[in-house]
């Protein structure tokens, strides 16, 4: 990993003072300290990607990437780096001698493009994933950890997708995917995804994004799986944006021929203090009493209701200092702490610093 990252860096430093029309490149440094008021003691933060180490400095994610984007073509490749990384391809199937998660985890993206009419385009490779109104890069979204909801939707995913504008206010995307999350496959079946975008007004945006497919999230055996994420943005002014969402999916059952269900909504309102500070507000609330997407091995499952505050300062253009402090209540005893036992709550505190260019 480390040489294909130095060989990277080495191609890409040698191009810059040539780069062809239509050709970025970038790159983006996420360092955090995070603190669990429970003190777990193997340091490893448990039901959240983002910050997954506790009372330790480190970093929560690094990319370089090269990005194409002309009249007909577009692509992206990004190699990556970090605690989220390691922690989101953990669950990487292992399927002979070319699959894994060792090898998955150096791209964030790596996907090329062609327009095949003025309105749509086809996209071939690894993307970010489709789903949830937060996206990977921390500095992109309203708070720095991103909702529960988002956590256990895929970060990535691997397929073919097809991109068609219906109008200048709606978008349609349709996704042929390995599967929930994984690059390689896990088993003989392919799946599906879709988004619809519509910007409903100047001030609101709404999205709905799906996924069908047999997976094997908590089970070793295929389930069909079927998940609805709704999404309404709406920006009241410069001072104050919102953004609600509302998931929910079901999975056939292990055992029986009945369907496992669960939910979570979350409600975020963004408060632009000045030019450099703002702050953000979420309440948010997950139901899995199935364990069909999150397993605790407890008896009632994932059920929590957790809250945050968030506050940014933007030290200077490319340069972002972020503090969070968040809470968890949970039905069972789930969080670990500093004994062997388990509590129903959780709470920690972190802060980041990141730039980008």
């Amino acid at each position: 990993m480390k040489l294909k990252i130095i060989t990277f860096l080495a191609i890409t430093t040698n191009a810059w003072a040539q780069i062809p029309e239509g050709l970025k490149i970038g790159g983006f440094l996420d360092t955090y300290y995070a603190y669990d008021f429970n003190s777990p003691q193997s340091h490893e933060r448990s039901f959240t990607t983002q910050p997954v180490r506790h009372n330790e400095f480190n970093v929560n994610l690094a990319f370089l990437d090269v990005a194409l984007k002309r009249e007909r073509t577009r692509g992206r490749i990004a190699l990556q780096y970090g605690n989220s990384v390691s922690k989101n391809y953990a669950g990487e199937p292992t399927q002979g001698t070319t699959s894994g998660p060792r090898d998955a985890q150096i791209f964030q993206e790596a996907f090329v493009g062609t327009k095949i009419t003025d309105s749509t385009w086809i996209d071939m490779g690894i993307f970010l994933g489709n789903i949830g109104s937060e996206s990977w890069i921390s500095k992109d979204n309203m708070t720095y950890t991103r909702s529960l909801n988002l956590d256990y939707v895929p970060y990535y995913s691997s397929g073919l997708r097809l991109e068609h504008q219906l109008s200048n206010k709606e978008v349609i995307q349709i996704q042929l995917l390995n599967g929930w999350q994984n690059i390689s496959e896990n088993n003989q079946g392919k799946a599906l995804g879709m988004q619809y975008k519509n910007a409903l007004s100047p001030s609101t945006t709404f999205t709905y994004n799906n996924f069908l497919g047999d997976e094997e999230v908590t089970s070793p055996n295929p389930r069909f799986r079927v998940y609805h994420n709704f999404i309404l943005n709406y920006q009241q002014s410069q001072a104050w944006q919102y953004i609600a969402t509302i998931d929910f999916g079901h999975q056939s059952q292990r055992e029986n021929n009945g369907v496992d269900s669960w939910y979570a909504f979350t409600m975020t309102a963004r408060h632009v203090l000045d030019e450099r500070d703002s702050i953000t507000f979420r309440g948010e609330y997950y139901n899995d009493r199935h364990r069909a997407n999150v397993d605790t091995n407890s008896v009632n499952g994932f059920q929590v209701i957790g809250t945050s505050v968030n506050f940014d300062r933007k030290l200077d253009q490319n340069v972002l200092c972020r503090m969070e402090l968040r809470g968890f209540y949970s039905k069972d005893k789930i969080y670990p702490q500093s004994t062997s036992n388990l509590s129903r709550l959780n709470g920690f505190f972190v802060s980041s610093l990141a730039f980008w260019f």
